[in-house]
């Protein structure tokens, strides 16, 4: 009988999980359209979150010279979180200072539900082509151009 300890990772499930991981494809980074003056492309993630403070650290906080938990989940977009924006609980209240209500509604159904809403404008990418995806954690939706 084989004497090694049965670790988690060894099941069967858990190898077919990381043999499709290495077939998953990382989304080409692109250069979006340029915007005429006077409009800003906003992009929206929603996810749920215990509570703030864990919403932010997954934003914001990071260890060392690593990048913050969002960038390094979303590999084909460099975000500097200067430009990002976390509404837990309220996102309601933050998109109708700048959203007509009929996108408002549209973008809360989309969240089904979620407790948390992160905004990050276009200026977060620094110029360069980038790619967003939904993640385990956050569901990506479609940017939003707006008037500066």
């Amino acid at each position: 009988a084989d004497k090694r300890p049965h670790h988690w990772h060894d099941t069967p499930m858990s190898i077919l999980s990381r043999f499709f991981d290495l077939f998953k494809t990382i989304p080409n980074p692109v250069s979006p359209r340029p915007l005429p003056d006077g409009k800003l492309r906003l992009h929206f993630l929603s996810g749920d979150f215990d509570n703030e403070a864990a919403a932010k650290s997954y934003c914001f906080d990071a260890e060392g010279d690593a990048p913050e938990q969002i960038t390094f989940d979303q590999p084909s977009a460099f975000i500097d979180t200067g430009f990002v924006e976390v509404a837990f609980q309220n996102a309601h209240d933050r998109l109708i200072e700048f959203l007509p209500p009929k996108q408002v509604r549209k973008i809360q159904s989309k969240m089904k539900g979620a407790n948390t809403l992160i905004i990050i404008t276009e200026d977060a990418f620094c110029g360069f082509p980038y790619a967003m995806v939904s993640t385990k954690r956050l569901t990506y939706h479609n940017p939003i151009v707006v008037d500066v």
